[in-house]
């Protein structure tokens, strides 16, 4: 597999990080420890169809390279997507498709490719090992997801939780029609928020106070991964990824995601 790697802005002074290695984890003792590669780093403003190119970087014999979001002068809700390319990959400066990230394994032991997304308020950080997969990247889909973790969070005295929703879509686009991320109350699927949004950016919803209400989380329109970040001005900071619906089963994961998907999506407005 092979993947992309993405900063964002969202706001109300919280910075967004990766970090990423060119050490290999996992490999046979005969295979390189190391593999060269390079990153670009594309944003696609929200009006826009075209992906530029706002960075361009190489390891330049360090081990690690770290990247911020306060680089790249992202407004909020932009993303900015990181790619890993081959060194000798010439990136252009702009393209309607993105480029295909290279995977880093180095023999055929599987490798977990992903990077440590930060985030940090002031002095309170949390971090996550993630990443957006490329297939992914160049499917339409729906989205779907529950979060007991949202209304534990809400109930706490000065704590806000915004539900940051990921979508990466790497092929070309024609036109960028409204999509909606919707919060319904799971017990009685009534509707209780919607936020307008476009592809190929960070969606911001702040959740409010739910009192014990179980929620769920989705969009018809585009699939996606959602991070749920609570903080206070106190110095607490908490970053959620949330696994997605095929994680609920053992086996044929694909065809149990995609029942449970249909049962739900089809029954919330």
């Amino acid at each position: 597999m092979s993947d992309y790697l993405f900063l964002t802005n969202v706001g109300d002074g919280i910075v967004n990080s990766i970090n990423l290695t060119n050490l290999v984890p996992n490999r046979r003792s005969s295979s390189a420890d190391k593999i060269d590669y390079k990153l670009g780093v594309f944003t696609q403003k929200l009006d826009s169809l075209e992906w530029i190119k706002i960075d361009e970087t190489e390891f330049r014999g360090e081990n690690n390279i770290t990247l911020s979001s306060l680089e790249y002068d992202l407004d909020v809700g932009q993303l900015a997507v990181v790619i890993p390319v081959s060194v000798d990959e010439e990136l252009l400066d702009s393209y309607s498709i993105l480029p295909e990230p290279i995977s880093r394994k180095v023999d055929k032991s599987p490798v977990n490719e992903r990077a440590t997304i930060h985030f940090s308020k002031d002095k309170a950080f949390s971090s996550y090992q993630g990443e957006f997969p490329y297939q992914m990247s160049r499917l339409k889909g729906t989205f779907l997801a529950f979060d007991p973790l949202v209304a534990k969070h809400s109930r706490d005295f000065g704590v806000k939780t915004k539900l940051v929703l990921i979508n990466i879509h790497s092929t070309e686009l024609n036109s960028k029609p409204d999509c909606f991320l919707k919060i319904a109350d799971a017990n009685t699927k009534e509707l209780i928020k919607v936020q307008r949004y476009v592809q190929n950016s960070a969606v911001i919803m702040e959740i409010d106070e739910v009192n014990d209400i179980e929620l769920c989380f989705y969009s018809k329109d585009t699939l996606g991964i959602p991070l749920f970040i609570s903080y206070d001005d106190s110095g607490f900071l908490s970053i959620e990824h949330t696994h997605p619906p095929s994680e609920f089963f053992w086996k044929e994961k694909i065809k149990g995601q995609r029942l449970l998907k249909q049962s739900w999506l089809t029954k919330l407005p």
